[in-house]
């Protein structure tokens, strides 16, 4: 089964999964942890692109767009972020990531490179990892528990990694209201001043 985040219904077949791929090279440090928060819990992918699905533990990554970026995972809610090798689950074969429901995805864009969508496979599990989240584990490719079948989705960056904080612009101040106001001001302070030497003198 395939949706598109955009545009739902669009097909993909099975050997689209597994092609060979050209991957730009990835720039160096930006494998490695992160701090702050940032991606999509696994569970908030599955319930808002995939409402028809049973509630999952967790899901198995079957495939990742290697050419949109670098993919991590978290399973600290985003305080640190570890690779995810692409390299790996997307070579011909049944290899995959488990992650539990509330590890967080994300994808870091190759500087240069513009993203506008990024393909993504999984099934879902009907029970927790537990320590084996972040692992990278075999799957069959039929009579799976549940009858989960593979679901992929093309999905923007916004869906994967949260939209970002909405940023707060003053509106900008009319400078000729400003210069009328502190005439006023100053106006007010000079009849203060006048009355009061006058009430002096008398």
């Amino acid at each position: 089964m395939t949706i598109n985040a955009h545009t739902r219904g669009v097909s993909t077949t099975e050997a689209g999964l597994h092609h060979s791929e050209r991957r730009p090279a990835a720039t160096p440090g930006a494998g490695h942890a992160a701090s702050g928060l940032g991606g999509n819990a696994v569970a908030h992918i599955v319930q808002e692109h995939c409402p028809d699905l049973l509630a999952a533990a967790g899901v198995v990554i079957e495939h990742l767009d290697a050419q949109a970026g670098t993919w991590q995972f978290s399973a600290d809610e985003g305080q640190t972020w570890r690779a995810i090798r692409t390299d790996l689950i997307n070579r011909p074969g049944n290899m995959g990531l488990a992650l539990d429901r509330d590890a967080r995805l994300r994808v870091l864009p190759f500087g240069g490179h513009r993203v506008t969508g990024a393909r993504v496979a999984f099934h879902t599990v009907q029970r927790s990892h537990g320590q084996g989240s972040g692992s990278y584990r075999a799957y069959a490719s039929e009579d799976r528990d549940g009858g989960s079948r593979t679901v992929t989705l093309v999905l923007s960056l916004a869906a994967i990694n949260g939209a970002p904080p909405a940023v707060h612009v003053p509106r900008p101040r009319n400078k000729r209201a400003m210069v009328q106001r502190a005439a006023a001001a100053a106006a007010v302070s000079a009849a203060g001043s006048g009355l009061s030497g006058a009430m002096v003198m008398a």
